[in-house]
């Protein structure tokens, strides 16, 4: 079989409609999991080892997937580079603070003068 054991996880409903053909083969391979594995398997527990087996083995969707995480981490570092700029957006620049030392100097400048 393509198909090792049915692993148990939490489960969502999802509502599908199949060909009669579909089915009358999901119920032969039910039968073929009973022989192979001597216990009675869900169609919802077959599907789903089905499908999983074919997204497994399949290569394009393996690099979509991978493709995907990739994007989501130099995102997730992108962000991490963002805030600490925003924490900074509190504190002058250095071109502010030189500004504002500029005009300290001159503000000194005149007090000096009028002294």
């Amino acid at each position: 079989m393509l198909i090792g054991r049915i692993e148990h996880d939490p489960k969502k409903t999802v509502s599908l409609h199949l060909p009669e053909s579909t089915l009358g083969r999901l119920e032969q391979y039910k039968e073929l999991y009973q022989q192979t594995f001597g216990e009675k398997v869900t169609n919802n527990d077959l599907v789903d080892l089905m499908l999983t087996n074919v997204m497994d083995r399949d290569r394009e969707f393996r690099r979509f997937v991978k493709e995907e995480e990739r994007k989501k981490k130099l995102e997730a570092k992108q962000q991490e580079v963002k805030q600490p700029e925003r924490s900074s957006d509190h504190s002058p620049s250095a071109g502010q603070a030189e500004a504002g030392n500029h005009a300290e100097a001159q503000s000194h400048q005149r007090e000096q003068h009028r002294a």
